[in-house]
């Protein structure tokens, strides 16, 4: 008779715990921060009327380019580092908007 197994082979010797998960190499933070920064930065530009919240997007995204700035693996990486550039200045503008619909639309509430 013979059994099947649908699992990895376990070594009963072997100190390490065992999963029957593959692992993947874990994702570099900074890398990924550059792409959200851009996303955050063009959500406060298309979101600036509604009262704040673009501002408040803005505002994510000029932090989570700095973030991506001071990341070593960003640092060397060109292409990343002028995403992070362009998140910072879609932020900055996104604030810019949502100050300036503010002051309009506040005095005619």
């Amino acid at each position: 008779m013979t059994a099947t197994t649908t699992g990895f082979r376990h070594d009963p010797h072997s100190s390490e715990p065992h999963s029957s998960w593959p692992t993947r190499p874990p994702r570099p933070l900074g890398e990924y921060c550059s792409d959200l920064s851009i996303m955050l930065g063009s959500l406060s530009i298309v979101m600036f009327w509604m009262f704040g919240f673009g501002i408040l997007l803005g505002a994510g995204a000029i932090a989570a380019g700095i973030a991506a700035n001071r990341h070593p693996g960003v640092e060397g990486n060109e292409p990343k580092g002028l995403e992070a550039l362009l998140g910072i200045l879609t932020g900055a503008f996104g604030i810019a908007a949502g100050v300036v619909f503010l002051a309009a639309a506040l005095p005619n509430l």
